[in-house]
């Protein structure tokens, strides 16, 4: 038995019930937007290691037949069976309830996804054997290929979130070996990230709280209790945040009963199972594609966090500025908050290669490189847009839980500049990153290329990559600032008549500033880009 405090990362705060549907809308993590294209992870089968278990009879787990989706296990030795929780019953809820009698849009991220729940703790202690069994148990014969876990570590021998505590290196391992999913939680400690969440190989995922009173259902800020990075030695987690406040789920009391959870606090309990849905909505579509790599987990990583939308503003509820370029990654926010339509949009296309030139506006790709070798990707850009790409890749964790990483680094390439526009070092990236992403305006069109390079030693590597144009808009004149405006009105009336203007190109070229251009600014005026303007 390991000498370690378990807690679970929440608790309760009655409000106004504004159900799970606003939390899995378009200004939460967006998954009902992919039910409605008929993906909802059906059959895809999610671990959850847990404190206690979930009321598996209750109405929210049962299909149209009457069949229940959810089942509990047992690994500790304390021969107590199955112990049914209020946390982990709405925990699981959130990742897969089907609804209710009374509650029937309160539909999970994932609700046709089952859920194999194994609780590991007995009292307050964890043993490594029973997390090890529970592992083993849920990877190999139930054949989860999402873990969940509802607990964070706390104090203990062997417990600091550097990355190389024996439970972390122990998840790590079983991403490399088997290419799980793992979702982890910042924790709910405010200042840093705990363990699990401090893994290499997971998608660590941070609490949001509703914006404002006034905008109810967008979750546009980082809760005051979420895990901040980066960890104890340097790496940029959190790695995306989600939905947590407000939301009705089922609850233990009664097989029929609900309850709202979440507070301004952002308790990464009710965050991570968006993450571990979103995660079994894209394993859904893979498995419908005759393509080999759409479900490997680097890519599903990869693809996830280029997606997450960045304008979320920090637990003080200050912008993080998400239009600098320096600003795509934030201790509070990561790197944004999870979309799972714009995920499943990016999925939902042909892989791309390297070597050749890609004309599509988004794209995913894997590869394998040895030491010394790389792959170039070359980007047709067309149009002023920002060019978001992601590349990640695991640590390389051994039977004896040593740790290998491999050195990756993604350069940017315009096409008029032989010096890099982006590289890990130049934006300031810890050596021990293993998942880059770079967000950056392009005002001249082009063929950008972006090279993914093995610069270790002697490791090999598998890595994800995933890119996405995201257009500016037509009317967004020079200085950007991704809303048009008097500024833009301004900067198209200096130029009034002008034949010469470089203005001309952007709106409507026929060789002169005049009315033509006037009504291509008029058919943006007023509006916004909300990945990037600051409210």
């Amino acid at each position: 038995m390991w000498g370690v405090i378990v807690s679970a990362l929440c608790f309760v705060l009655t409000q106004k019930a504004y159900g799970l549907a606003e939390s899995t809308g378009p200004g939460g993590s967006n998954s009902v937007a992919v039910h409605q294209l008929g993906e909802t992870g059906e059959g895809v089968n999610i671990g959850f290691i847990s404190i206690y278990n979930v009321l598996t009879t209750h109405e929210a787990f049962k299909d149209a037949n009457g069949v229940i989706h959810v089942f509990n296990y047992n690994f500790t030795d304390d021969n107590d069976g199955n112990l049914i929780n209020w946390h982990d019953t709405q925990l699981a809820g959130i990742i897969a309830s089907r609804g209710g009698a009374a509650y029937p849009n309160d539909i999970g991220v994932a609700p046709g996804a089952n859920i194999y729940c194994a609780r590991v703790v007995s009292g307050n202690g964890i043993s490594s054997d029973w997390l090890v069994d529970a592992l083993d148990t849920l990877i190999n014969t139930y054949n989860c290929r999402v873990i969940v876990t509802g607990f964070e570590l706390t104090t203990g021998i062997g417990t600091e979130p550097n990355g190389n505590s024996s439970w972390t290196l122990l998840y790590d391992y079983y991403a490399y070996q088997y290419g799980v999913i793992f979702i982890n939680a910042a924790g709910n400690q405010n200042t840093y990230v705990t363990i699990f969440g401090d893994a290499y190989n997971g998608i660590t995922t941070g609490g949001l709280r509703l914006n404002d009173p006034d905008n109810q259902y967008e979750y546009r800020r980082v809760g005051s209790s979420s895990g901040s990075g980066p960890t104890t030695d340097g790496r940029r987690k959190p790695d995306i945040t989600a939905p947590s406040q407000s939301q009705t789920v089922p609850t233990s009391s009664s097989d029929t009963a609900w309850t709202t959870i979440g507070s301004t606090g952002g308790e990464t309990s009710w965050a991570e199972p968006h993450a571990a849905g979103a995660a079994a909505l894209l394993l859904g579509l893979a498995d419908t594609t005759p393509g080999p790599n759409d479900n490997n987990s680097v890519v599903i990583k990869a693809v996830l966090v280029n997606s997450a939308m960045p304008n979320v503003n920090s637990k003080t509820g200050i912008s993080t500025n998400p239009a600098d370029p320096n600003n795509t990654w934030h201790k509070d926010r990561g790197y944004g908050r999870l979309d799972c339509l714009r995920a499943y949009q990016l999925l939902d296309i042909n892989e791309v290669e390297p070597g050749t030139t890609i004309t599509q506006d988004r794209g995913w790709g894997y590869g394998k490189i040895t030491n010394g070798q790389s792959n170039t990707y070359t980007i047709h850009i067309a149009q002023r847009c920002r060019l978001i790409a992601t590349t990640t890749w695991q640590r390389r964790v051994d039977n004896n839980l040593t740790a290998y990483l491999a050195n990756l680094d993604m350069t940017v390439y315009s096409p008029y500049e032989p010096n890099a526009i982006f590289s890990k070092t130049m934006f300031g990236y810890n050596t021990n990153d293993n998942l880059i992403k770079c967000d950056l305006p392009i005002l001249t069109p082009g063929d950008y290329t972006i090279t993914i390079a093995n610069n270790s030693t002697n490791e090999t590597a598998s890595y994800g990559f995933a890119f996405e144009l995201h257009p500016i808009m037509t009317g967004d004149l020079p200085p950007i600032n991704y809303v048009v405006d008097y500024n833009d009105l301004s900067t198209l009336t200096a130029d009034w008549l002008s034949d010469d203007s470089p203005l001309d190109s952007l709106l409507a070229p026929n060789g002169v500033i005049d009315f033509a251009d006037f009504a291509k600014l008029a058919d943006d005026w007023q509006q916004i880009d909300p990945f990037y303007y600051q409210y």
